[in-house]
């Protein structure tokens, strides 16, 4: 009942906005402007704005009414009423006005993406169509009623050079007055209540223990940004209760890598970094021990370069073996190591296996040639095998879109990897991504949200770029992120740890790792 009451009050604010919109497009009919490159009316202004605004139905709606009262005798046309209107050689452009309208709420309400490229595309195609239909209209009834033709120039040149450069000016004006109106608008309107409740069944089907669909997860990529991040943390919640995933990094080797990772500065193609060899037992020893002081939960050694060779790989094994038995996970990041390699080092005592996919595989050759997604894809793959926890993921903002990563993150699913970080592009002079747009913070708010509804039940972590984010990540650890990378990177300064464990800390989380494995245990990814 409560709910019928709501769509009545709705229906009948929507009724009430159409009204409104008739009333401003007949105001717009006899507003004159006495400024020759000015059309005569602001009649397109309003009728634009009533399709952004009211969408498809009430927005021609309001357009319809107004034409059905003016044919039916109201005065509203600049030159009175009634049917006699439609033998106006202007007629044609009132019918533009009705199905412009309809186009351009089309364009809009298309995704529910109401950003100013698209209104202001909405309104362009909107005042072609007015002035297409226009054109023609005039045109045959210069011709056939008043047999008086008009060539196509002069059409052409009244239609078009003079009034056409203010009509688009109309596009900017209505594109900015909706986006100010918009938020006050539709606080509660249907439209908005549909995307909120969208989120919500959705969030329900996760906690229930159901799997959302690609497609459903990219439906997800317009719904309400603060919405979205709540119900990604009620799903960290159920999955994941307070456990928190804190890792750090050592390079046990630095630069000279032969791949062509455009976003990498370790490649030597780019001329970006320093060359260093492989890490010996005390630099290691001591990384791990100031890990297992500062009470992270794993570290990470990572090596640049396509793999390491199988001396390499004995090198690093007899380190790991040397230093097992602590609280710190032994996680080895070494490239497209093979099967053997691999055994040799869960010998050793390794526990955790690094590897990111990086992007999504129809992306992968953008941004990689030297390599492929399936060799990294066997890698990961193999490592599940032997019983590693796989650690894979992402970097973004090297020119995917949100449906590429959507892509990714279900594939990471179905490798039923442990954690997934997401590494946001921090661009590196020289290399070919150095003039990278930077993503927004909350677009990056919004690809570990869906992130987490494709993977309730890992651990996803922030790392590379957090350090440029205005709080460190947190709002990213309010709504579905649940690990991170601490310390520095290969290449770039992080958060200090003794700051991450404060905010871990803060937060509610727990750095427990027999929790955490034994929360994974009883858990679904």
């Amino acid at each position: 009942m409560k709910g019928l009451r709501t769509q009545s009050r709705e229906r009948l604010k929507k009724l009430t906005l159409t009204a409104m919109f008739t009333a401003l497009v007949t105001i717009g009919a006899f507003i004159n402007i006495p400024i020759m490159t000015v059309p005569f009316t602001m009649q397109f202004l309003f009728c634009n704005l009533a399709g952004i605004l009211l969408g498809m139905k009430y927005g021609t709606l309001s357009i319809l009414l107004y034409l059905a009262l003016g044919l039916a005798g109201v005065p509203l046309f600049t030159k009175g009423g009634g049917i006699g209107y439609v033998f106006q050689p202007t007629f044609g452009c009132l019918i533009g006005f009705a199905v412009g309208c309809f186009v351009a709420a089309l364009i809009c309400s298309k995704g529910r993406r109401y950003s100013y490229p698209r209104m202001i595309a909405a309104g362009v195609v909107n005042v072609l169509i007015v002035y297409s239909l226009g054109m023609i209209y005039f045109a045959l009834m210069m011709k056939y009623y008043f047999g008086t033709p008009k060539d196509g120039a002069w059409i052409l040149v009244n239609f078009c050079l003079i009034f056409l450069p203010m009509d688009m000016l109309w596009c900017v004006v209505s594109a900015i007055v909706a986006k100010r109106i918009l938020p006050v608008l539709y606080r509660n309107d249907p439209a908005t209540m549909l995307r909120i409740s969208d989120v919500y069944s959705l969030k329900c089907k996760v906690l229930g223990g159901g799997e959302i669909t690609e497609k459903e997860a990219k439906r997800l990529r317009f719904a309400p940004l603060g919405a979205l991040c709540n119900a990604a943390d009620e799903i960290r919640k159920r999955y994941m209760k307070d456990s928190f995933d804190l890792c750090t990094i050592v390079n046990a080797k630095n630069g000279g890598c032969g791949e062509d990772c455009k976003f990498c500065a370790q490649s030597a193609r780019y001329g970006c970094g320093e060359r260093g060899g492989l890490i010996d037992a005390a630099r290691y020893g001591k990384a791990y021990a100031a890990a297992e002081k500062e009470g992270v939960n794993a570290m990470s050694a990572v090596t640049s370069g396509r793999a390491l060779s199988d001396k390499e790989t004995d090198v690093m094994c007899g380190i790991y073996s040397a230093f097992g038995g602590g609280a710190v996970e032994r996680c080895a990041s070494h490239g497209l190591i093979d099967k053997s390699q691999l055994a040799k080092l869960k010998e050793a005592g390794v526990t955790r296996i690094h590897n990111n996919l990086e992007v999504s595989e129809n992306y992968f050759p953008k941004v990689c040639t030297t390599h492929t997604y399936a060799q990294k894809l066997e890698t990961v793959r193999a490592a599940k095998e032997l019983g590693f926890k796989v650690c894979s993921g992402c970097i973004i903002g090297v020119g995917e879109k949100m449906k590429d990563r959507i892509k990714l993150a279900f594939a990471l699913k179905d490798e039923g990897v442990f954690s997934v970080p997401v590494n946001v592009l921090t661009p590196i002079k020289g290399t070919p991504l150095e003039n990278a747009r930077p993503l927004s913070y909350d677009e990056i708010r919004r690809t570990v949200a869906i992130f987490r509804f494709i993977l309730p039940g890992v651990y996803i972590r922030p790392a590379a770029g957090r350090r440029e984010l205005p709080d460190n990540g947190e709002k990213l650890f309010r709504g579905g992120a649940n690990a991170a990378i601490t310390g520095d990177f290969l290449t770039a300064k992080g958060v200090e740890t003794s700051q991450d464990i404060d905010m871990v800390k803060k937060l509610g989380y727990k750095l427990n790792p027999k929790d955490n494995e034994d929360k994974n245990d009883n858990t679904s990814a």
